[in-house]
């Protein structure tokens, strides 16, 4: 399912494609120089910031290296080809935002790219969440959010868990959960003290999305008030976190 989900998928979802990153300049914001190969065998050359332009996965590397831009897939000729529009205004040097791509360089957006992306629109960084109710927002957004490949026979449901776990130096841990088929994606918020913690979790809730979903979002939350310990967890400053994507348990 992980790859089946990384192809390209449905027109009007969020993909990504891929570029060649050629050039960085500047600290901040940092200015990066980035071709996009074009169906027609052009290169366009595109401008932009950081963190409009996310180089997280090229910080460091030699270039030119490739580099994912986000993108809506607007339309397509065949299997061959897609157009595309980027997004966050990012444009070329001519002020396009529009291209006819091969469709082999366009992948879907992964879940837990889906995870990240909501949390950032709402100004949440998925590695630093410093408030709970913050973060729990947007997770329930992407509990609601199609999935590119998923099947509709698939497993997709969602639980909340808590504890002090091996796989987190023992440190308390409150984890938001999506199931999908045999993978799961996860965001993974710690927190200091609270070394009595017990491990816990609300259950797997396999509603669809839609209101039956939302209705068990609201059910998790008010179960959440309704633990003493995992209450003063949830309203507790976190030390850290991070988004995931791994097989199902």
């Amino acid at each position: 399912m992980a790859s089946g989900m990384r192809r390209f998928g449905t027109i009007g979802l969020v993909h990504f494609v891929t570029a060649t990153a050629i050039d960085l300049t500047g600290h901040y914001p940092v200015m990066v120089e980035v071709h996009l190969a074009e169906a027609d065998g052009r290169a366009a050359v595109i401008l932009g910031n950081a963190p409009l332009i996310d180089i997280s996965e090229i910080h460091g590397s030699r270039l030119p290296s490739p580099l994912d831009l986000r993108c809506e897939v607007v339309g397509r000729d065949d299997d061959q080809t897609v157009l595309i529009r980027l997004r966050h205004g990012v444009t070329d040097r001519e002020g396009r935002d529009t291209f006819r791509v091969a469709a082999e360089a366009v992948r879907s957006e992964g879940p837990d790219e889906i995870l990240e992306r909501l949390l950032l629109e709402h100004h949440v960084d998925p590695d630093a969440v410093t408030d709970v109710e913050c973060a729990w927002l947007p997770f329930t957004e992407f509990a609601q959010t199609p999935i590119d490949g998923l099947a509709q026979d698939d497993a997709d449901g969602v639980i909340v868990r808590w504890g002090r776990y091996s796989w987190t130096d023992r440190a308390a841990t409150l984890t938001f959960t999506r199931r999908l088929a045999l993978w799961q994606a996860s965001l993974v918020i710690q927190f200091r003290g609270f070394t009595t913690l017990p491990a816990g979790d609300t259950g797997w809730d396999l509603s669809p999305p839609g209101p039956a979903r939302a209705a068990a979002l609201t059910r998790i939350r008010s179960a959440v008030d309704d633990r003493q310990g995992l209450r003063e967890l949830w309203y507790a400053r976190p030390s850290g976190s991070s988004v995931t994507f791994r097989q199902a348990d």
